[in-house]
C-alpha cells in the first residue's frame, strides 16, 4: 500500500480536519456531522470515531452497505466498549490507548490528595471560625506518603499512576490478568484478594470486559481494608452500585471518587447521588489541552502506517 492516498471521514474540528487534508497520505478529508455521528459513510478508506458516553453508540443502527470500502477505523478512546458491534465487522480497528494516560494519572493523584488533605473541608472563608492548633493536632490531615495504592489494571494509565504515586512515597501493588512478575519497578503484582485487603486507595484502571463487569461487588467489598478510598477512572460498570452504596453506608468503604458511572450521565434521583462520602465527576479525567493533540498525532501516525502496509499502533 506504499504511496497510497487515503480518503478519510473524521469528527475533528474543521481547522484540524483542514490540516489533516494537507497530509501527503490523505486524498480527501471529510467531516462527519456529530449530530449523526454513527451514520458512517461507506465510500471512504478510513474513519476516525470518537466515543459516545451514552448507550446510543452501542445500539446505533448499522449503516447501509457497511463496511463498504472502509478498511481502517481509528477509535478516539482507549477502550473498545461504547461502540456498535458492527464497527468491528471487517475493518482493522485501532484504539488511542495511552493518549490520555498523563492527564488521567494526574487526576487520580489529585483525587487522592483531595481525600487525604480533606479539601475543600479545610478551606476557610470570611466568617469561618479559625481552628485552634489543638483541634488541628487532634485531627491531622492525611498523607499519601507511606500509604498503599492498589491498582486494578496496569496498562498505559495504571503504569503512569504507579510512577506518580511512587514519587509521593506510596507503596504500589497491582492486580492484572497476567500473573507474571512485573518488569516495571513502580509496582508489585499481587493476587486480587491481597489487592483488596492491603489498599488504602483502590484505583480501578482496568478495561471493561465480561470478566471485570461487576467485579467490585459485594464479595470484593467485604474483603477491602476498612476505610478504603475507591477511585474509578475506568468504566462505571466495573462497580456494582448497590454494593458500593451499602459499603459506604456501613463504613467499610470510607469514600468513593467516581469519574465514571453506570449509566452515564447518571440520571437524577439515582441512589449514588445521595450515598455518603461519594464524589462524582462527569467522566472528565482525560481532559487536558494535550490530550486531543496526542490523539490527532496517533491518528496521523496510524494513517502513515496503514498507507505503508504496516501494523498499526494499538491495533485491536
Amino acid at each position: 500500500m506504499t504511496g497510497t492516498q487515503l480518503r478519510i471521514a473524521h469528527h475533528f474540528a474543521p481547522a484540524v480536519g483542514a490540516s489533516l487534508g494537507t497530509h501527503p497520505a490523505v486524498a480527501e478529508a471529510r467531516t462527519i456531522d456529530l449530530a449523526n455521528r454513527w451514520d458512517f459513510p461507506t465510500d471512504v478508506d478510513v474513519i476516525f470515531a470518537p466515543p459516545d458516553s451514552s448507550d446510543v453508540g452501542t445500539h446505533a443502527p448499522r449503516p447501509a452497505g457497511w463496511p463498504g470500502s472502509v478498511r481502517f477505523v481509528q477509535l478516539a478512546s482507549s477502550g473498545i466498549d461504547g461502540y456498535p458491534a458492527w464497527l468491528f465487522d471487517g475493518p482493522i480497528v485501532a484504539t488511542s490507548a495511552g493518549t490520555s494516560a498523563p492527564a488521567i494519572a494526574e487526576f487520580v493523584l489529585a483525587t487522592m490528595l483531595v481525600h487525604e488533605k480533606r479539601l475543600p473541608e479545610v478551606i476557610v472563608r470570611d466568617g469561618t471560625p479559625w481552628p485552634s492548633q489543638a483541634a488541628l493536632l487532634q485531627r491531622p490531615l492525611g498523607s499519601l506518603d507511606g500509604k498503599t495504592l492498589g491498582l486494578l489494571g496496569v496498562g498505559h494509565i495504571g503504569s503512569r499512576i504507579a510512577t506518580l504515586a511512587n514519587a509521593f512515597g506510596m507503596t504500589v501493588i497491582a492486580h492484572r490478568r497476567s500473573t507474571a512478575a512485573s518488569p516495571d519497578p513502580a509496582f508489585t503484582v499481587v493476587p486480587f484478594d491481597q489487592l483488596l485487603a492491603r489498599a488504602d486507595h483502590l484505583v480501578i484502571a482496568a478495561p471493561l470486559s465480561p470478566e471485570t463487569t461487576g467485579l467490585i461487588g459485594a464479595d470484593a467489598l467485604r474483603q477491602v481494608r476498612r476505610g478504603v478510598h475507591i477511585v474509578n477512572i475506568a468504566r462505571g460498570a466495573i462497580i456494582d452500585n448497590a454494593a458500593l452504596i451499602a459499603a459506604l453506608e456501613d463504613g467499610r468503604v470510607g469514600a468513593a471518587s467516581l469519574d465514571v458511572t453506570a449509566p452515564e450521565p447518571l440520571p437524577p434521583g439515582d441512589p449514588l447521588w445521595t450515598a455518603p462520602n461519594i464524589h462524582i465527576t462527569p467522566h472528565i479525567a482525560w481532559s487536558s489541552a494535550a490530550t486531543p493533540r496526542r490523539v490527532f498525532t496517533l491518528f496521523v501516525q496510524n494513517l502513515e502506517r496503514f498507507a505503508a502496509g504496516e501494523r498499526l499502533i494499538n491495533q485491536v
